[in-house]
Order: C-alpha cells, then sequence, then structure tokens
C-alpha cells in the first residue's frame, strides 16, 4: 500500500519544461501502423480522445531503449517524440483537425525541483549521457492552448498526459 501511495505522488508530481524545440527528423511508418491507427481513432469524438489513443498507440508500439530502431519497435526519448509526433499529425490530418504536434527537448520536473541534475549526480558515468536532456511532444490545439505529453514516461509509468 505504502508502495502504491508513493508510486501515485510521485507520478503525480511530474511536469515537463520546455527548453527548446528539437529538429523534426522524418520519421516513417509502416502502412499497416496507419490502417491500425485509423481503426483506433475513427471513432474518437474529440481531439482529447485523438491524443490519448495515439499516445496508447506508440506505446504499443515501441519499447523503450537506449538506441532508436523504430522499425524494430526500439526507441528512447527522442524516438519515442519523433514517432508521437508523426503518428499525432497524421491523426489530426485525418480527423480534419488543425492542431499541430512536434517534438521538443526539456526537462522533467517532480513538484516544482528539476530532476536533471539529481540524476546527473547519482548515475554511473555511462549513464550520464543518457539522461543529458529529455525528448517529449508540444501539442498545439486547434483552440490554441499548448500542452505537453511524453509517451516514454507514460510507456514507462502508465500515466498518460504527463
Amino acid at each position: 500500500m505504502i508502495i502504491g501511495i508513493t508510486y501515485f505522488l510521485l507520478i503525480n508530481g511530474l511536469t515537463l519544461h520546455k527548453i527548446a524545440n528539437r529538429h523534426h527528423m522524418s520519421c516513417s511508418f509502416r502502412e499497416e501502423d496507419k490502417q491500425e491507427l485509423i481503426m483506433l481513432i475513427d471513432s474518437a469524438t474529440s481531439e482529447a480522445e485523438v491524443i490519448k489513443r495515439c499516445s496508447a498507440f506508440v506505446c504499443n508500439s515501441l519499447s523503450f531503449h537506449k538506441n532508436n530502431d523504430i522499425k524494430s519497435g526500439e526507441a528512447n526519448c527522442v524516438g519515442y517524440a519523433q514517432y508521437s509526433s508523426a503518428m499525432l499529425n497524421y491523426a489530426f490530418s485525418y480527423k480534419g483537425l488543425h492542431s499541430k504536434a512536434r517534438p521538443v527537448v526539456g526537462q522533467v520536473h517532480l513538484y516544482g525541483f528539476n530532476i536533471h541534475p539529481l540524476a546527473m549526480a547519482i548515475l554511473p558515468e555511462n549513464l550520464k549521457s543518457f539522461v543529458k536532456d529529455h525528448d517529449f511532444v508540444e501539442i498545439q490545439k486547434e483552440n490554441g492552448e499548448t500542452i505537453f505529453i511524453d509517451t516514454s514516461l507514460q510507456d514507462l509509468t502508465g500515466k498518460s498526459f504527463i
């Protein structure tokens, strides 16, 4: 029970803070992926539902790995952000939405505290380059609102819309 409460408090305290835009690399996906995504979002009745379903699709398609090999289903946060942006933009276009997704570089905060310096202080040298920055997705919604989602953290924690 204590572990569950601690997990809940930690996960719900995470926030994302954008530092810069990431160069958007071309991220191709298979025709089967497009068809599966269309089946998932076809019945979505809101922009939020499209985003949630795309995020879940990406989490089911990828597993976290230090290197990016999207075709084999492995990605780090950069790959998750690139693939998520591509899938979201495809879904927005398919649904006739004017929202746009783009990969960005930023920081993860826990209750306002930037956890990057802590990670750099406690991680072994061979893992420090792994956390030198963090990528996630910025979505400019139709109504002008900006939100951030992180499918790599969603895949890791099970919590969506981080």
